[in-house]
């Protein structure tokens, strides 16, 4: 029975081992979009980052990535296309207070390059989006990043308009310790 018992343990632990995952603290995050508006590259990003990044480099399809951020912090630096932005037409901040991106899955590739199927969900609306990202450490800092286009009237960001471009790309950075 003793043996039996210390086998159960061993064979618990290399399990645990098998399936664990480090814990990632965000240390500093951007994520920013570029879109095309009546022929003019418009740049802004979103601040309110929250995320829980279970991540490990030898084992990504066990992985799991969740981000949030603020709908409310988005910035092109104009402060009355931002104010529009924030309204219903637009990210709808009162009643979408958060966009939120979660990984289904995580594939390895070359290097530090992998890819992604998330969830992304914004003003209600989830979408499966695949996104390119890599893990890169050197020393003590670490960062994912990424980059990957939507279109933005699939989550009904603003209406169908000539002089906007409907693809939108979002790059994100996220150091970690």
């Amino acid at each position: 029975m003793k043996k039996q018992l210390i086998l159960l343990v061993v064979l618990v632990l290399l399990a645990w081992q098998t399936v664990a995952q480090t814990a990632w603290k965000s240390t500093k995050a951007s994520v920013s979009f570029t879109i095309r508006n009546a022929g003019f590259t418009v740049d802004g990003s979103f601040g309110g980052f929250a995320g829980t990044l279970l991540f490990d480099p030898a084992s990504p399809e066990k992985g799991k990535l969740s981000a949030s951020l603020e709908t409310n912090s988005v910035n092109t630096g104009n402060g009355t296309r931002d104010g529009h932005l924030r309204k219903a037409d637009y990210f709808d901040v009162v009643a979408h207070p958060r966009i939120t991106l979660t990984s289904i899955s995580i594939e390895k590739g070359n290097n530090a390059a992998y890819s992604g199927v998330f969830d992304l969900t914004i003003k209600g609306i989830t979408r499966r989006v695949t996104i390119p990202f890599t893990f890169t450490q050197t020393g003590s800092n670490r960062l994912f990043a990424g980059s990957f286009k939507i279109n933005r009237l699939d989550y009904k960001i603003g209406k169908s308009n000539f002089l906007m471009s409907n693809d939108v790309k979002l790059t994100l950075n996220v150091a970690v310790e």
